[in-house]
């Protein structure tokens, strides 16, 4: 499966649970997974190229450091397998609620609700929450107009 084909079966799922948590509009949930889609080269990359075992990038949100070690326990604590969807989105949505004080991200959620684009939400997750070394912001952006596209599809051939 490439990883377009892989991003097309998980984008609209990640969109959902982030509208239906947080009541965000299709476009500021679409920069997130957009996000997602270019750490994880579209969910296909779940652990960071070249990294030693135990160290680098886990996830969808390639989380490295103390988050990935938080990503693991969270993981662990509720019976998920890291690599799969479930446990993604939902450590996602454990970081943006605050649930953890010690590893709190919902001032994410404050910026992407101010979004009025989806490149001003893709570069609001991109800057408060990833906050990468190198931005290549135009591929983050690329990933999430296909996450809208994708969840706006899904949604017409719901109502169909």
């Amino acid at each position: 499966m490439t990883a377009e084909e892989t991003f097309r079966d998980g984008a609209p799922g990640g969109m959902d649970a982030l509208m239906r948590r947080f009541n965000l509009a299709d476009f500021q949930a679409a920069g997130p997974v957009g996000n997602f889609g270019h750490e994880s080269t579209g969910f296909t990359a779940l652990r960071e190229v070249g990294a030693a075992p135990g160290r680098g990038g886990y996830g969808f949100g390639q989380w490295t450091g103390p988050r990935h070690i938080l990503f693991l326990n969270w993981c662990a604590a509720n019976h998920l397998d890291w690599r799969t969807p479930s446990a993604n989105w939902g450590y996602l949505v454990h970081e943006l609620s605050g649930a953890d004080p010690r590893n709190s991200y919902a001032y994410v959620i404050v910026h992407l609700r101010e979004a009025k684009t989806l490149e001003e939400a893709t570069r609001a997750f991109m800057n408060y929450y990833e906050r990468p070394g190198v931005p290549e912001f135009s591929d983050r952006l690329r990933w999430a107009e296909l996450a809208l596209k994708l969840h706006q599809s899904a949604a017409t051939a719901k109502a169909a």
